[in-house]
């Protein structure tokens, strides 16, 4: 089954949601409740160090709902480690068995009032993404997938619809992707978020996202195998600056990723060139 694009998605009847789906369902809806009262009573953000370098937004919120979703996901997965972002000052080594959290991704445009933000969720099982959740609380959509499945809830319609030759990519990129383009049929446009940007490919919403390798810049193992299993199962890959598809690759921090459904005719890998860093 493939969404196509620019057709309407069509969720997967399968024998079942995913155990990860099942065990996540009622806190994701407890973390929706969360944001929704963050929202009408914000707390002050503070910088942390990012597992890049450089400092980022972290929030009381970001530290609510990755308790929440680590308690539920010990009892769920007894003996399976929870590797979750907030509170990590590097990338550690992660072990074949494991869960991987990113409890608000993007916290900054959820500042910043976008719904560019998403909750990410992935089981790896012998090194490889197994069973991945990304919720989408602003558009009040859920999507889960795992190997040859892929269940979503919600309406599909409310998140935004590009054009059919459209390559989503993060703001600060936008100049390099556009410049990267030899094809001047394929226009850019920016979305904040990994994982956000990713589901947007999954559900045919846009046929293709990038972020483009630059220097001091990179995306961690928990932004992206939840919503790359999404892609997969909807017919498209995600692929590293190798050409690794990260729905069948050990999650790691990576330089640049390239989402995108099947087209005969569009070939983005120039996208994935390294760039030198600026004088």
């Amino acid at each position: 089954m493939s969404p196509g694009y620019p057709g309407r998605f069509p969720p997967k009847a399968g024998a079942g949601r995913p155990q990860l789906t099942r065990a996540l369902h009622t806190v994701l809806d407890t973390c929706r409740q969360d944001i929704a009262a963050f929202r009408t009573a914000p707390a002050r953000p503070w910088d942390k160090p990012s597992v890049h370098g450089g400092r980022e937004p972290v929030t009381e919120l970001d530290l609510i709902l990755q308790e929440r979703l680590t308690a539920v996901l010990g009892r769920a997965f007894p003996g399976i480690p929870v590797i979750a972002e907030e509170g990590l000052a590097e990338i550690p080594a992660l072990p074949d068995d494991c869960l991987l959290v990113d409890p608000l991704d993007g916290t900054a445009p959820f500042l910043a009032g976008s719904s560019d933000y998403a909750i990410a969720v992935c089981l790896v099982r012998d090194g490889i993404p197994d069973q991945g959740v990304i919720d989408l609380p602003a558009h009040r959509i859920r999507v889960s997938a795992a190997p040859g499945v892929l269940h979503v809830t919600g309406d599909v319609t409310r998140l935004p619809r590009y054009g059919p030759r459209t390559v989503l990519t993060s703001p600060s990129h936008t100049s390099t992707v556009r410049a990267r383009l030899s094809d001047t049929t394929w226009s850019v446009q920016p979305v904040a978020t990994a994982s956000v940007k990713i589901t947007h490919v999954a559900l045919g919403r846009a046929p293709a996202a990038v972020y483009a390798p630059r220097p001091g810049s990179g995306a961690a193992p928990w932004d992206y195998p939840a919503a790359a299993l999404a892609v997969a199962a909807a017919g498209g890959t995600v692929r590293d600056t190798a050409g690794n598809d990260l729905a069948r690759t050990r999650p790691t921090r990576l330089d640049g990723w390239l989402a995108q459904l099947p087209s005969p005719d569009a070939d983005l890998s120039a996208l994935l060139r390294t760039t030198a860093p600026n004088p």
